[in-house]
């Protein structure tokens, strides 16, 4: 993990089977297992953990249900907006890119 940045990521089943973490600089927190409110919940930790540090905040989201994947970022970046994030990306890939991508990763 990069310093001054934190991570959060999902794996998105369905709204009721969510798996997300948050990574920061110096720690791993463990997957937590629920639905749309623990999500929602995990996430606002992670807002604040980035928050609280003085780091970016990472969002990975992975879903191989199309529709809900795009509609839980959708919701997440309207949350991120609100909040006053200054720069937003958004980036799209197929469940085999995004498991080559885990696997090819580099870390420090």
């Amino acid at each position: 993990m990069r310093d001054g940045l934190v991570q959060f990521e999902a794996v998105i089943s369905s709204l009721k089977d969510i798996r997300s973490r948050v990574i920061w600089p110096d720690s791993e927190g463990p997957w937590i297992d629920g639905g749309m409110e623990d999500l929602m919940v995990h996430f606002t930790y992670a807002s604040w953990t980035a928050y609280n540090l003085g780091c970016a905040l990472s969002i990975a989201l992975s879903s191989k249900d199309d529709n809900l994947g795009h509609s839980i970022s959708d919701m997440m970046t309207r949350m991120i907006s609100s909040m006053g994030a200054i720069q937003l990306a958004e980036i799209h890939l197929t469940p085999d890119a995004a498991d080559e991508l885990k696997r090819n990763r580099l870390e420090p």
